[in-house]
């Protein structure tokens, strides 16, 4: 039922919050997209699990600006653009940013867990989890995609792509650096609730 409701939180505008990061990062990764995505993923549930199971708190709005920063210049970074841990720390950093300024689209399946959270223990986190590989899914389409795309072509599309995510994920770093991502999540909610 968790799955269900991560794909039906897919193709609601709120999640944006979560796929156009992911998609800057995979964008900006270039060849190294598939890694750059799974530290992303990774991040994003390890942020919510200790956000929503009262395990630790969000941090300031600037901090994610900050980690958005950094993580375009991990991923831009010529010399070190190949190595794929390099990529998924890259990944990492700008999905801990994006899980903190995610607000979820909450179905009642995921409403009910993120109530339990606190209590359900490591079964929460494997729940949450399933949620989340719904929500991501455009996200993991994507990295499939990109890992099956002929190499003659990625070589062409590649360089421009990695600048039009750099520039996604410095809009999203300044949007939160000077709090405009608040409006952002908060349009995207109302216009999620509305299709709910």
């Amino acid at each position: 039922m968790l799955l269900i409701e991560g794909f039906e939180a897919a193709i609601l505008p709120c999640t944006l919050i979560l796929l156009v990061p992911g998609l800057a990062v995979a964008l900006a990764a270039r060849e190294t997209a598939l890694p750059a995505l799974t530290g992303f993923s990774m991040a994003v549930l390890a942020f919510s699990w200790l956000r929503f199971s009262a395990n630790g708190g969000g941090w300031h709005a600037l901090i994610s600006a900050l980690a958005l920063l950094v993580a375009v210049a991990i991923l831009l970074a010529p010399p070190i653009a190949n190595l794929d841990l390099v990529a998924l720390l890259g990944g990492a950093l700008a999905g801990f940013a994006a899980a903190e300024l995610w607000l979820p689209c909450v179905g009642a399946e995921f409403g009910r867990l993120l109530t339990d959270l606190p209590t359900v223990g490591s079964s929460g986190l494997l729940s949450m989890a399933v949620y989340l590989l719904g929500a991501l899914s455009p996200l993991l389409a994507l990295g499939s995609i990109h890992h099956l795309t002929a190499n003659w072509f990625l070589e062409i599309i590649e360089p421009p792509l990695s600048i039009v995510g750099a520039l996604l994920l410095l809009a999203l770093a300044v949007a939160a650096a000077v709090g405009f991502h608040e409006t952002m999540v908060g349009r995207l909610f109302e216009w999620s609730v509305g299709r709910l």
